[in-house]
């Protein structure tokens, strides 16, 4: 992942503090659950990962070279999260990092994953045209929808969909993959 890329992006953008609409949906759709314990991989300024606190205990990992403000329920660590020990969670939250990462570190990070845990991952699809490098710098994987539901074999896939709509930031509206699964 590209630390420069982010750090600079969150320290441009320090507006961003309402969470996502993929966090509302995982929210909702996990709404009637008791209360879980999520890994906020990649959680950049940590705006999903406080508004899960409210609920839930979550740790925000990222290593963009920010520093989070640890609250009661929200812990924050500074470091990768492809091959952190994933065992005490039973939710992993994945939202714009999957495209940020190889697929050599796609299986990785999924191999990390005990089994019982939900994975929820929200990503830039490559159903559009666009450079691999966003800017001079940023790299992005579009995620190709057979080559997801071919990693995810070890996964009971939930909910899958892949469109418009579902990520708009300012003038962008990207067509992305959701997807809730849990590892078998």
């Amino acid at each position: 992942m590209d630390a420069t890329y982010w750090n600079t992006f969150y320290n441009n953008n320090k507006s961003l503090f309402n969470c996502s609409e993929f966090c509302i949906f995982i929210m909702d759709y996990f709404k009637n659950f008791p209360p879980l314990t999520i890994l906020d991989a990649g959680c950049g300024n940590g705006r999903d990962g406080y508004y899960m606190a409210d609920k839930h205990m979550v740790t925000g990992i990222d290593n963009c070279g920010i520093q989070l403000e640890n609250r009661s329920q929200f812990n924050f660590i500074n470091d990768t999260f492809i091959t952190i020990d994933k065992s005490a969670y039973t939710l992993i939250y994945s939202r714009f990092t999957f495209h940020s990462i190889t697929n050599e570190d796609h299986l990785r990070f999924l191999s990390t994953i005990k089994s019982g845990t939900y994975l929820v991952i929200e990503a830039r699809s490559d159903k559009e045209t666009i450079d691999e490098y966003y800017g001079k710098s940023h790299y992005r994987n579009y995620i190709n929808m057979k080559y997801l539901k071919s990693i995810l074999i070890d996964f009971d896939i939930l909910y899958i969909k892949e469109g418009k709509d579902m990520a708009i930031y300012k003038t962008e509206n990207p067509v992305c993959v959701r997807v809730i699964c849990r590892k078998l």
